[in-house]
């Protein structure tokens, strides 16, 4: 874990899921455009220098006590919602605990963590949800697919609600990338999805991260509500 906050930076922003496979070339990207990374996760981070939070995502109170934790939330620009699970099972093998705890930590989260800086990050400009190719398709997984597109309908609403505020809301949906998420799939399962894209490549996290970039910067002014597939072509 490196936890280090750059107090000379003009700017901020606000990444979950910080451990996992997208967020490291956004990480050098957000570096190279001159950010102060705020990095929220559960799990382990042994990555480039950053103002590192270990959290639950799926507990409210953890999502508050944070919020209270950072300094100068007053300089976050943007939020990057890349955290969330895929537990990978069908809907036999599924209870309410872990319909539930999907839900809370793919949706619920960000909606909460949104909330809590509307009152103390007057600088917000741009927010980025990672929602999945999956809300456009289905996948046999019901509380990923059924999350990811509540994530989806979250970010439209929050498109309108702060317009006002000047805030611009955007969402990418990421077909297979190659990341340790995707390999809870079969090798047979990754292979079908990339034979259905027109790039007939797996995806790399590179991919996603630098439209995220794009999305953050001021070359994206003009980009407000957008839904961005990143598939290969995967949904043409």
């Amino acid at each position: 874990m490196k936890n280090f906050h750059n107090h000379k930076a003009k700017k901020s922003v606000i990444v979950t899921g910080i451990s996992g496979g997208i967020a490291q070339p956004l990480i050098f990207n957000l570096k190279q455009d001159g950010y102060n990374i705020i990095g929220l996760d559960i799990n382990d981070y042994d990555g480039e220098t950053i103002d590192f939070h270990r959290i639950d995502l799926s507990n409210k109170e953890s999502i508050i006590k944070v919020l209270e934790e950072v300094n100068c939330l007053n300089k976050v620009e943007g939020v990057i919602h890349l955290g969330g699970i895929y537990p990978n099972k069908k809907i036999e093998e599924y209870g309410s605990d872990l319909w539930e705890k999907v839900f809370s930590i793919n949706v619920s989260s960000i909606f909460y963590l949104i909330q809590g800086l509307l009152e103390k990050a007057e600088n917000l400009k741009s927010i980025i949800l990672v929602s999945s190719t999956a809300s456009v398709i289905g996948s046999k997984d019901p509380a990923y697919t059924a999350s990811k597109a509540a994530l989806t309908g979250l970010s439209k609403s929050l498109s309108l609600s702060l317009a006002d505020r000047n805030i611009r809301v955007n969402t990418v949906l990421p077909g297979i990338i190659d990341t340790k998420m995707s390999k809870v799939q079969s090798e047979q399962r990754r292979n079908y999805h990339i034979s259905n894209t027109l790039s007939k490549r797996i995806g790399h996290p590179e991919d996603v991260a630098n439209m995220i970039s794009f999305l953050l910067s001021p070359k994206s002014s003009y980009v407000w509500g957008a839904q961005i597939e990143i598939n290969g072509g995967m949904t043409v």
